[in-house]
């Protein structure tokens, strides 16, 4: 059975009740997308092709008064890995 998102994976972490979720598919014809969200809102979108692990993926800024910026680092190496920082702060690696 075909699916619109092939190959998904997803994280989903709890900030002080708010929930970050970010989720990542791909095809084998080089399509594909990872996106962000809190509580359910779109924030951020990228559809680039490669991952640097040692630069922001996704991103959204000024978010609330309590979350000044959410960060998201995704790297592959065998293996689909995310980092997700919230004001600068490490809540999830794989």
């Amino acid at each position: 059975m075909k699916t619109a998102t092939p190959n998904l994976e997803e994280r989903t972490v709890d900030f002080n009740g708010r929930e970050i979720k970010v989720s990542n598919w791909y095809n084998w014809k080089l399509q594909g997308a990872a996106d962000l969200y809190l509580d359910g809102e779109h924030l951020d979108q990228n559809k680039k092709k490669t991952a640097d692990g040692k630069k922001i993926f996704l991103s959204k800024y000024d978010v609330s008064e309590d979350i000044k910026s959410i960060e998201v680092y995704v790297s592959y190496f065998f293996k689909l890995k995310f980092k997700i920082l919230v004001n600068g702060n490490i809540i999830h690696q794989d």
